[in-house]
């Protein structure tokens, strides 16, 4: 096999190569984790009084796995005047299964969510719910197997 041939078959290689990229690149996805990324970011700062409010109270992670769910756990001093609970599950590779609940924890400050509801996956979850006139914010990851 003289040069040439070797000339030939690395430009092959090469352009092979090159459009091996191009196709996964067009197959790539490039959702933003929020919808309306930019107005959030102009509140970002009552997000971040929240999460300060909430950990002036408790450090404990809000979300473990029971049988059959998930548990939200509200500690029992923010359960007084408990009002506007919301759960915002970001799936983080599929922006199709991301969704929204508004939740009220029961006497004990414990709110369940069924299995069924999710898919195997990472999800990034925030919580933020209103207690004695504050706010209170806690964004946590959750891997369910």
């Amino acid at each position: 096999m003289n040069w040439g041939y070797k000339i030939l078959i690395v430009i092959v290689v090469f352009i092979v190569s090159m459009l091996a990229m191009v196709f996964v690149s067009f197959r790539q996805t490039n959702d933003m984790v929020d919808t309306n990324y930019y107005e959030k970011e102009l509140k970002y700062q009552s997000l971040i009084d929240a999460s300060k409010n909430l950990n002036a109270v408790s450090n404990i992670d809000l979300i473990s796995e029971k049988e059959g769910g998930i548990a939200i756990t509200i500690p029992p001093s923010l359960l007084v005047d408990f009002k506007n609970g919301k759960l915002e599950f970001l799936k983080n590779d599929d922006q199709k299964q991301d969704f929204t609940l508004n939740f009220e924890p029961n006497a004990d400050g414990v709110y369940l969510i069924s299995n069924a509801k999710l898919q195997t996956g990472s999800y990034k979850v925030r919580i933020q719910w209103e207690s004695n006139k504050k706010s209170y914010y806690r964004e946590q990851t959750v891997i369910i197997p």
